[in-house]
Formats: structure tokens, C-alpha cells, sequence
């Protein structure tokens, strides 16, 4: 293959490329685990295979658009690896919202079937939309369906995540992410929150906004593993911290005293950590100063930006090195 070949195979990466590349080369490592399930990078994309057949067969016509309603856990990155391999769009929904806020969310992107968790599917409202229910009979559909990857072909403009503003000025909006936007933020998430390639991330706000869903992503498609915990939990936060080493945690202002409290009651120190934030404006400084000493990492002074679809695209030059740097490059863990 000649360098404009390359040129034009890295040009075209789409989100299912990383992910399915990463899974080929780590076969064997822990991609993603929970407080219930953990999944290997093999185990995950055949999971996410058949995750892709089950919508597929639930849009004969071809209209791409599905919408996910749940917690934090694993099955929310099959739901949103699937639709990235088959092309299709999958949007976020935001659990907090009244029913009419989520409805117009919804109605926004029409999709042709939602995904839910037990716990948030009451809060959809009777219509015409099929609900799928993570659970038995989830798990009944997939297993009734191949682990081949769908032979449908996405294309690196086509629009993958719909990410919602939080509605202060009016109902939410929602943001459009293609696959060659999120393929961009990726590259330049060592610059953003210092994260490398193969980075572990530990994932415990919701996953129905960037400041979450993005690290994570970042550490799935480069083979790195997510620790998924169900929301905020000082105590928990504070054992994986202890025991395992993380490129990126989240940390939300209001959560740094629950946080100091609970390292403080370990007789250990964090096990290694890149950096973490976010909005440096809103935390005591006292705080700052005290969980930064104890975790040993810096505070970066940053939040999620959910709309990632605005910044320019690399040049293919640059998409093409740093695409061979992140897939063979990532430390073994």
C-alpha cells in the first residue's frame, strides 16, 4: 500500500474502525467492566456485533436513527459502538429531564427504536417507538443473532452521537457529532487532559454528556480499559484510585470534600493518576490544594464540550501518523 492509500484508508477512519482495530490487536485485555459484568476487547465487539444486528432488524428502512436511555454501565458502549458501526445515529438521552423535556428530545430525532435500562424505561412515555429493556430478554435477542460485524459501511461525515444542552435557556438542543469529529477529538485528548494511548478511565458521571462519554471512548478505541461506576460514590471513587492507575478522572466541583474525606480514610496513596478536573473556578482553593497533594495529580481546568462537531478537522497527513501511533503504540497493560 503506497502512501496515498494510506493517506486516503486514514482519511476515511470511522469510530467502528478504531474500536473493531483495538479489538483485533487486544484481544485479550479487559476493555470495559462494571459492577456486574466484564468484558474483554474480543468479548465486547462480539457483543457489539450483535448489538448491531438487533437494531438493524428493527429498521428495515434504513433510517438510522435510535435513541438510549440508562445509567452508567457497560451495554450503554455497546448500544453506542453498534450504531457507530452501522453508520447509524444514536442519541443520548439526559435522565434528568422531565418527561415533557425528554419527550421533545426524543421527538427531535424520531428514532426508529429506543434503548433503555430497567430503571429509566418508565420514564418513557406509550407511543408507537419500540423500547428494547436491557435484561432477559436483551440478552434473549442477542444471542438469537450472529457476531459477524455488519457488512454496512459508515462514512467519516456521517453523524453518530446527538449529545442535548441542559435546557437552561429553553428546551434542549441537541449537537450532532459526526465520526470525523469525535475521530479529531480523540487526537488531541493527550493535548486536552493529557490521557495516552491505552489509558484506563474511570467513568462515573453520566454518560449522556461529553465530560464523561469522551475520555471513555478515547481509552476503548485506543485499547485502554473503563472502570463504569453507576454515578458518583466517594467511597468506591477512592478504592479504584488506590488500587488501580487512571489517565483521566472527572471530578465535579461538589464532589472534592466527599472525595478528600474518603482518601483520607485509606491508609494508601492513589496508584497513579495523569490528571483530573474539572472547573478549577468553583473549588475551594483549600480543596484544590489538598486533593491534588493527595491524588498527585494535576487539576485541569477544563469541562466537556458537547460541541465537538464545530472544530475543524486534522489534516489527513496528521490523521494518518497519529492513527498508526495510537493503534500500535498503546502500552500493554
Amino acid at each position: 500500500m503506497n502512501a496515498t492509500e494510506l493517506a486516503q484508508r486514514a482519511a476515511a477512519s470511522t469510530i467502528g474502525d478504531f474500536f473493531a482495530t483495538a479489538a483485533r490487536l487486544y484481544p485479550d485485555r479487559i476493555a470495559a467492566e462494571d459492577a456486574v459484568v466484564r468484558r474483554s476487547f474480543a468479548e465486547l465487539d462480539a457483543r457489539v456485533n450483535q448489538t448491531a444486528a438487533v437494531l438493524a432488524a428493527l429498521d428495515p428502512h434504513n433510517f438510522r436513527r435510535f435513541a438510549v436511555l440508562s445509567e452508567n454501565r457497560v451495554e450503554y458502549f455497546e448500544v453506542q459502538l453498534a450504531a457507530a458501526k452501522l453508520g447509524a445515529v444514536i442519541a443520548c438521552q439526559n435522565w434528568r429531564l422531565a418527561p415533557g423535556e425528554l419527550q421533545a428530545c426524543l421527538d427531535l430525532i424520531e428514532p426508529v427504536a429506543i434503548v433503555a435500562s430497567p430503571r429509566h424505561a418508565p420514564k418513557l412515555s406509550s407511543g408507537n417507538t419500540p423500547v428494547l429493556t436491557f435484561g432477559p430478554d436483551w440478552e434473549r435477542r442477542l444471542a438469537a443473532v450472529e457476531k459477524m460485524p455488519p457488512t454496512v459501511r459508515a462514512e467519516p461525515e456521517r453523524p453518530w452521537l446527538v449529545l442535548y444542552t441542559s435546557g437552561t435557556t429553553g428546551e434542549p438542543k441537541g449537537a450532532v457529532i459526526s465520526h470525523r469529529a469525535e475521530v479529531a477529538r480523540m487526537l488531541v485528548m493527550p493535548l486536552d487532559l493529557g490521557m495516552r494511548p491505552g489509558d484506563a478511565n474511570l467513568a462515573w458521571s453520566p454518560l449522556f454528556h461529553m465530560g464523561a462519554a469522551e475520555p471513555a471512548l478515547y481509552s476503548l478505541l485506543t485499547g485502554g480499559r473503563v472502570v463504569v461506576e453507576d454515578g458518583f460514590d466517594a467511597d468506591r471513587i477512592a478504592d479504584h484510585l488506590v488500587r488501580e492507575r487512571f489517565g483521566w478522572v472527572s471530578l465535579m466541583p461538589g464532589a472534592t470534600g466527599a472525595l478528600i474525606a474518603a482518601l483520607q480514610r485509606r491508609d494508601a496513596e492513589p496508584n497513579g493518576l495523569r490528571a483530573c478536573g474539572v472547573m478549577a473556578d468553583l473549588v475551594p482553593p483549600a480543596d484544590l490544594a489538598r486533593l491534588t497533594t493527595l491524588l498527585g495529580a494535576p487539576w485541569c481546568n477544563t469541562f466537556g464540550s458537547t460541541e465537538t462537531a464545530r472544530r475543524r478537522s486534522p489534516p489527513v497527513g496528521f490523521l494518518l501518523a497519529m492513527r498508526h501511533r495510537i493503534l500500535l503504540s498503546c502500552p500493554v497493560h
